[in-house]
């Protein structure tokens, strides 16, 4: 079995492992047409094409910087710089910089036994992107009579109310209230804090470290899976900066309700191609109703303001209230100038399918605009 180090340097892992070089120079006009900005990072890949080794960054191949040493397989950081004379690609060592902060901030009297920085962290940035996607640890935290049994164990009522500040109600939902729900979801902590501005003052990832801080050693079982569910939302990240390099837009949460059990909503644009029409936007929705039973819905969105509805469902009550209720859905869409094309409705679960993916056959309804 090989060993988790083994397993980063194999080809295709992500492997924060960087050597100095000079950077890498581009055109402006070349730049536009990848889509950079400044002080992005972007993640490419290494490239044997012919006996060279080719930098691949959202579908275009470069020559290798002189000094930069890697092997076919390997993927890298880059941070986008923009200058006068045009525009240069960094190697940027996410590890390496955490590693500085932390001996920046850690007392120079830390015991000689305790591991580098930059190895703890290369370990653990190996480890999430090796992980599946989101598993169901906080689906299940987060549905209501779960969390408020974890509050009561840890018998802090300011976590209590930071939990209750999370949560969303389904019943008065708005588009104010997801949006201060994604942004205090945990995603976006660490982005937040690197472009100097402060974090939501309700953010999930800090509820769940400050549980674990407050649970210390009480229950190991309830610490285990309060730190995979911070693993689940911290993957989450890695996955996310693993499809910003190949030009994808990519995030997934789960999103606490008062009166509902938790949602997962995944957001996902395909890589722009030059030339071609934008890609389809999505945003696909999971999660279990009490009388409704386990739900998915894939919602598409192309040329700005058309609209494509995929509804799984396993119990048939929920299929037969989707189809009931389909023609008011088109009409409050189109109230909200959006043009919903179809509404294709499986009664089944939904299979693991690519992205993109269109069904052309089974129990569905199409209503055309």
């Amino acid at each position: 079995m090989l060993s988790g180090a083994e397993q980063a340097a194999l080809p295709g892992r992500l492997n924060p492992i960087y050597l100095e070089g000079r950077p890498l120079q581009l055109e402006t006009p070349i730049a536009q047409q990848l889509g950079l900005r400044d002080g992005q990072i972007v993640q490419a890949s290494i490239e044997l094409r012919g006996e060279a080794l080719k930098l691949l960054l959202n579908g275009k191949l470069f020559d290798l910087p002189a000094a930069l040493r890697f092997r076919p397989g390997d993927r890298v950081f880059l941070r986008a710089y923009q200058g006068a004379n045009g525009w240069l690609l960094k190697i940027f060592d996410p590890a390496a910089q955490s590693a500085a902060s932390a001996s920046a901030a850690s007392p120079a009297s830390a015991p000689a036994t305790t591991l580098p920085a930059a190895q703890i962290n290369a370990s653990r940035l190996a480890a999430l992107s090796l992980r599946p996607p989101m598993s169901p640890t906080l689906l299940d935290l987060f549905t209501p009579g779960q969390a408020a049994s974890l509050l009561q164990t840890t018998g802090n009522p300011e976590l209590a109310a930071m939990f209750q500040r999370l949560q969303l109600s389904m019943r008065g939902l708005s588009a104010a209230s997801l949006q201060a729900a994604i942004l205090g979801s945990g995603f976006w902590m660490e982005a937040l804090l690197s472009r100097g501005q402060s974090q939501p003052a309700n953010d999930a990832k800090a509820l769940l470290r400050r549980m674990i801080r407050a649970l210390g050693d009480k229950d190991a079982s309830i610490v285990a899976g309060l730190k995979k569910a911070v693993d689940d939302i911290e993957s989450a990240q890695v996955e996310s900066l693993a499809a910003q390099g190949r030009g994808e837009l990519l995030f997934s949460m789960v999103l606490p309700f008062v009166d509902a059990n938790p949602v997962h909503i995944r957001f996902f644009r395909p890589a722009r191609q030059p030339g071609r029409e934008p890609p389809p936007f999505s945003v696909d929705i999971h999660t279990e109703n009490e009388v409704l039973g386990e739900i998915w819905l894939k919602t598409s969105i192309t040329r700005t303001s058309h609209v494509d509805l995929m509804m799984w469902a396993l119990k048939g009550s929920a299929v037969r209230l989707a189809r009931k209720h389909s023609d008011a859905l088109g009409q409050r869409l189109q109230k909200a100038g959006l043009t919903m094309d179809s509404f294709r409705i499986f009664h089944s679960a939904r299979p693991s399918l690519p992205e993109g993916w269109t069904p052309s056959a089974g129990a569905m309804l199409d209503v055309c605009a």
